[in-house]
């Protein structure tokens, strides 16, 4: 899968870009698919419009189910074990720690897990556990760059920002639990 990244802002990071959303079918729910001219920015889950408008403040949103439908299907098809194979680029725009705490989510694999202490050590601070669980928070590309998988040392599970279920839902999916 390709990767494309952006250092930005969550507060600027919508600026001059158009993007096109669609709500597809999903094994789990619904899933909110939102395009750039680039590829795959965004990816929420049991969601509307109003959440990915307060993510990418300043963007021009176009819905157009029609055009993110292929992309859609792809993620479906693919998940839980190739989504690597991805073939639409994946866009992520964040500061410079949230992207390296995003590109190590990408190489966890489909039935792992791993700890946010684990994250930090990976990308050299590993006394930034909790500035790595507030950048897996704030993933821009849910299931895609897999932030489900990441869980707390302690309890294994912890809360997850489309809800507790939804995580233990993917996870089981992937044959993670």
């Amino acid at each position: 899968m390709k990767v494309i990244t952006h250092k930005a802002a969550r507060a600027t990071r919508g600026k001059n870009l158009t993007i096109v959303w669609g709500i597809h079918d999903f094994p789990v729910g619904k899933i909110l698919v939102a395009l750039t001219a680039e590829g795959l920015c965004w990816l929420g889950i049991n969601c509307g419009k109003a959440k990915l408008r307060e993510n990418w403040k300043g963007a021009e949103l176009v819905e157009d189910n029609a055009a993110t439908a292929k992309v859609a299907r792809d993620i479906a098809r693919l998940w839980p074990q190739q989504l690597d194979k991805l073939p639409v680029p994946v866009v992520l725009y964040g500061t410079e720690f949230q992207l390296k705490v995003w590109k190590e989510l990408l190489k966890v694999k489909s039935g792992a897990t791993v700890t946010y202490a684990h994250i930090a050590g990976k990308i050299g601070r590993p006394a930034a556990v909790r500035a790595v669980g507030s950048a897996v928070g704030k993933n821009t590309v849910s299931i895609v760059v897999p932030c489900h998988r990441v869980v707390n040392k302690t309890s294994g599970i912890i809360n997850y920002g489309w809800g507790p279920a939804l995580k233990i839902a993917l996870l089981k999916g992937e044959n993670a639990l």
